[in-house]
């Protein structure tokens, strides 16, 4: 168990640049002897590219929400009316 919570955050390093030049290049190097671990890197990449889509509409969701809030406040409405016309 603990060794493939090493791997994983050895993956995640990689994935995010955190990796030296060095230590990038030997995983990659292990990356193209390893087809298991290749498959591992594919699924987490994944899995960040889904994490990052989920963020991004939950922010944007939290972000329209405020916006509707500031139109209910009738000077804010007023103001924005003026710039855009």
């Amino acid at each position: 168990m603990r060794s493939e919570l090493n791997e994983t955050y050895q993956i995640d390093c990689y994935l995010l640049r955190q990796l030296s030049e060095e230590d990038a290049a030997a995983f990659e190097a292990r990356l193209l002897l390893d087809e298991v671990l290749a498959e591992k890197v594919e699924a987490q990449r994944t899995a960040h590219r889904l994490i990052r889509r989920y963020a991004w509409r939950e922010e944007r969701g939290r972000l329209a929400a405020i916006y509707h809030l500031l139109l209910e406040e009738a000077p804010f409405a007023h103001q924005i009316k003026e710039i855009f016309t």
